[in-house]
Parts: structure tokens; sequence; C-alpha cells
């Protein structure tokens, strides 16, 4: 069951501990998952876990001893990010062909953003429950900012979606892909013919606003390869706190399905993951 949003969950392998702050990024995915119910987190056992796997969206997290990980518990989770130790390396290439490294910028927003005035005809405002329908009939370079979260409905529902409308149709949408303890980190997506248009900034700094009235600092993640999200998050005042390793991960090697071998606690709602190239996306101003 998701946990409501004023409880601090804990985790011993997955979450911050005393003396260990929250990093922003992909270390919140963990935290996203138990606070909002989208993805599942599975441990080797339900008390001191030794191993720990989470996986929402396109987005899985390894933690623990992998030598308590199978293949067959992880080929159900291909095509996706992974975030993992070095140790956990072996077993990925163990498990999936290819398995692509790529360098992840994660930012913060410390400076104080490049404001536009927004076009004439362009209504800014948040996503309520009621727009769980728009959120559904999304066009496909936008449906993916859905992906971390367990629904629509509960996405337009979270205070973290704030689009720019034009005649009643959303053009560019800003969302908050990840909720951790003490970050959001966003994500932004914009209609091909209204990129460059100020839109998507527009969007990303409402969401930060309202990010930072829950109590959260926002954040921001993108391959280091990826000019126009970095150009955004610039403009939109956020500046590069850390880098990360990542690794995509193709289709599974021949391992079968996966076999449940004792206990495991998992979050949220089990289902096969949605991973697709769109991952590793690329939002443009």
């Amino acid at each position: 069951m998701p946990t409501s949003p004023t409880h601090r969950p804990s985790h011993p392998l997955l979450l911050p501990r005393p003396g260990h702050p929250e990093r922003p990024g992909p270390g919140t995915l963990a935290a996203h998952v138990l606070l909002t119910g989208g993805g599942a987190c599975w441990t080797d056992r339900r008390h001191a876990p030794r191993v720990a796997l989470v996986h929402c969206g396109p987005y899985r997290l390894l933690r623990g001893d992998p030598a308590l990980l199978t293949p067959e518990r992880l080929a159900p989770l291909a095509r996706g990010q992974f975030s993992a130790p070095d140790p956990f390396l072996p077993l990925l290439g163990r498990t999936f062909d290819p398995v692509l490294p790529w360098i992840r910028v994660v930012l913060v927003q410390r400076d104080r953003p490049r404001r536009r005035p927004l076009p004439a005809g362009v209504r800014l405002r948040p996503l309520t429950p009621a727009d769980a329908p728009l959120l559904e009939a999304l066009p496909a370079e936008l449906r993916w900012l859905t992906e971390t979260w367990r629904s629509a409905r509960a996405l337009a529902g979270s205070g973290g979606a704030w689009g720019a409308f034009v005649a009643g149709r959303p053009v560019a949408l800003a969302v908050t892909h990840l909720r951790g303890l003490a970050h959001e980190d966003l994500a932004v997506a914009t209609a091909p013919e209204y990129r460059r248009s100020g839109l998507g900034l527009a969007c990303v700094l409402a969401a930060a606003t309202a990010a930072r009235h829950r109590g959260r600092l926002p954040s921001w993640t993108a391959p280091s390869s990826n000019g126009p999200s970095l150009a955004l998050a610039a403009a939109a005042g956020f500046r590069p706190v850390h880098q990360e390793p990542g690794y995509w991960a193709g289709p599974a090697t021949d391992h079968g399905p996966a076999i449940d071998r004792g206990p495991a606690v998992t979050t949220g709602a089990v289902t096969a993951p949605t991973a697709s190239a769109q991952a590793l996306h690329s939002p443009v101003l």
C-alpha cells in the first residue's frame, strides 16, 4: 500500500539514515515507490534485508549483496535504466544483452531562474484529479511523463503536475517524476510544434515552486550528452551537484520466468515494467 506523504518511511538499505542525507536524482526512487505506491520494492527477507530491488516505470535500483540476486529475478526488468553499485555489474552482464553505460548529471535548483512572459493565448495551471482523462489521452511525445506514477489520476492529483494549455489542449507539461523525502526530481516534455517557445521552462518553474512549497528541493537528472535538457535546467536555475553512472539494460538473455525464492517485501502494484527507449528522454525548450 502507498505510504501517506506525511509519514516518513524507513528502510535500512534504501532510504537515508542519520548522517547520510538523501541524494537527489535516482537516489530518490525508493522513497518515491514507498510514498506514492507506484512501482515495487523487493527484498530478500522482511527483517534485516540483505539485498533490495526497486523498480518504477523505466527505472531500477539495486542495493545490498549482489550474490543474493539471480538472473532469473532480474530478467523481467529488461529494457530499463539501472542504478547499481559496481559489484552488481557482473550480474547485469549475465542477465541482459547489451548493458550500455552512460553518465547522468544530477542538478538542484540553486539560482534565480530566467523567467519569460507567456505568449498570448497560453494558460499555465496545475493539474487536478479532473485532468486524469487528459493525461490518459496524451500523445506519445508527452505520455512517458506518467510512467512513474501508479495511474494518471495519481499524478493528476499529486500537486506535482503543471501544464501550459493552448485552446484547452496541453502543449507542455512538467511533473514530479520522482518524489523523494527531501527532493522532487522534475521532468518536462513539450509538443514538437511548441518547442523553444519557453513553455517547457514556464511549466518547470511552476512545478519547482510547488515542490518548494511542499518542503522539498527541486532536482533534475539528464544524460551528460543531452544538451537541450541541461540547457533548460540551467535556464530554470538548476546547477550540477554530482554525476553518476547509469546502465541501460537491453533484452534479457534466456533465463525463463522469475522464481519466487522465499520471503519478500513488495510495495505498490507489482506489474511488468513499461520501460522504453523514451527512458533517455530529451526535453527541450
